[in-house]
């Protein structure tokens, strides 16, 4: 298969851009299915690319790029990763992330012994006001209409035994080289959108949840023009790859939220150049609990 880059990709017609789809098909693992092609737009920027179905998930092909990521100059209460020139290889990259510590579970299959606890705090939820419920890294309740959905936090003690239940052989998780592109659609701004925050946003606190507004500058569960979605909220943080490990990127679990810095410091954290700087004092469970992550396959 061609080694697309984001240039040529644009010049190809539609027809080509299909048959080159198809090529992309063959060398996935199995249980991928082609869907179609789609434009995505934001922030003037667009790129009309594949989108692939695997169990239920859909991925989007994204051609690859040279580019410059980072600051160059520092910024209060976020420090930026370095100014640095990246190659970005094409690659079929999950449109949606997942929570990495939490994950659904059906109350029927909760043991009456075992989870008396669980089932107790079920039914006193039942009979409360609250839309939400949640014991520290153990279980989460959720209210949807009528019915209550139950969240159980992973009991995995580091990002090792995770990667072995959430991460099948052929995918891997983005580089922070890969994560900021990803983000940004390698925009030089500040944020995807500019280089300002207004008083007024309304950033999601998860993708895909309530229901988007197409005319918020800010919303980031609304795709980029790679048809990506990110959280967008300091509280979130998504999983990527470094040469020493891994860390987090879009969030600080809402240490600037939290310390009164306001809503313009608060949310620098969702800037896409940022690097949490106390985030080694976490340990994994503590990490897992305010992370999302999504599969990427490098082409």
């Amino acid at each position: 298969m061609v080694a697309w880059d984001r240039a040529a990709w644009g010049q190809l017609t539609v027809e080509e851009k299909r048959h080159a789809m198809q090529e992309v098909l063959n060398q996935l693992p199995a249980c991928f299915e082609w869907l179609r092609l789609e434009k995505f737009e934001r922030y003037g920027q667009s790129l009309e690319t594949g989108v692939f179905l695997y169990k239920g998930s859909e991925y989007v092909f994204v051609p690859g790029d040279s580019v410059t990521l980072g600051r160059a100059e520092a910024h209060p209460h976020a420090p930026m990763s370095p100014l640095r020139e990246a190659v970005i290889p094409p690659m079929l990259v999950q449109r949606h992330p997942i929570p990495a510590g939490w994950y659904e579970y059906a109350v029927e299959g909760l043991d009456p012994e075992e989870d008396g606890d669980i089932l107790e705090a079920i039914e006193e939820f039942r009979q409360a006001p609250h839309t939400s419920y949640e014991y520290s890294q153990y279980f989460r309740l959720e209210r949807d209409g009528g019915q209550i959905i139950l969240y159980l936090f992973d009991d995995s003690e580091t990002f090792e035994e995770w990667v072995e239940s959430e991460l099948p052989e052929e995918f891997s998780l983005p580089s922070e080289d890969e994560w900021e592109y990803l983000y940004s659609t390698g925009a030089r701004t500040l944020f995807p959108w500019g280089e300002e925050i207004d008083e007024s946003m309304r950033l999601r606190h998860v993708c895909g949840s309530g229901e988007a507004n197409a005319e918020d500058p800010y919303s980031l569960e609304l795709p980029n023009a790679l048809g990506l979605c990110f959280p967008g909220d300091p509280y979130k943080k998504e999983l990527v790859l470094t040469p020493d490990g891994i860390t987090g990127k879009g969030g600080d679990g809402g240490c600037n939220l939290h310390g009164g810095l306001g809503v313009a410091a608060g949310y620098l954290p969702t800037a896409t150049a940022f690097r949490d700087p106390y985030e080694s004092e976490l340990d994994w469970p503590e990490l897992m609990d305010c992370l999302v992550y999504r599969r990427v396959i490098r082409l």
